[in-house]
């Protein structure tokens, strides 16, 4: 009948196995053997045991640095795609505020080729060093007209010979 494999038999004593060894010595140089290799089977076991707990502390330690990390970069990401938001709100109303000059300067211009129509006054000045002819209302001074328009004068506005003197325009609201 087998024994169940809870059951150990207890370790001979050292002197089980002196009679032992008189009596048998290869059995008791087998035991000794024996004996020797569970040592260094328990101490192998052992140490893979620790090299077991070390390596699981240290993944355990790159684990909770990963999380952070990955916390981290959650954060970042949600901030990254505010600000992406906010810029491209801010692009969407430079480009409105765009339109909007544009469509003040397509104005300006439709204003300024009625005076240039409605005023038969002409004045000589250069645009880039180039000798031009240019209808300017007379009620315009120097700096502001021929500034933005890169006009360079030669004579000043009130100067002009032969020039026939118009109203300023009023604003529509008056």
């Amino acid at each position: 009948m087998e024994k169940p494999f809870e059951y150990r038999k207890p370790p001979l004593s050292h002197q089980e196995l002196e009679n032992i060894a008189r009596t048998d010595p290869k059995r008791a140089k087998r035991i000794i053997i024996n004996r020797k290799s569970a040592l260094r089977a328990k101490e192998k076991k052992k140490l893979y045991t620790c090299e077991l707990e070390q390596r699981f502390q240290k993944l355990k330690s790159q684990a909770a640095q990963a999380s952070l990390q990955f916390n981290l970069l959650q954060m970042e990401q949600k901030s990254l795609i505010n600000e992406n938001s906010m810029l491209k709100d801010r692009t969407k109303l430079t480009k409105q505020m765009i339109e909007l000059q544009e469509s003040r300067k397509d104005v300006i211009r439709k204003e300024i080729k009625f005076y240039q129509h409605f005023v038969p006054t002409q004045m000589c000045g250069t645009v880039g060093g180039n000798m031009v002819n240019n209808l300017i209302p007379v009620w315009v001074n120097n700096s502001s007209m021929a500034a933005t328009q890169g006009l360079t004068l030669l004579r000043p506005v009130g100067q002009l010979s032969n020039q026939t003197r118009l109203p300023r325009p009023q604003p529509l609201g008056q």
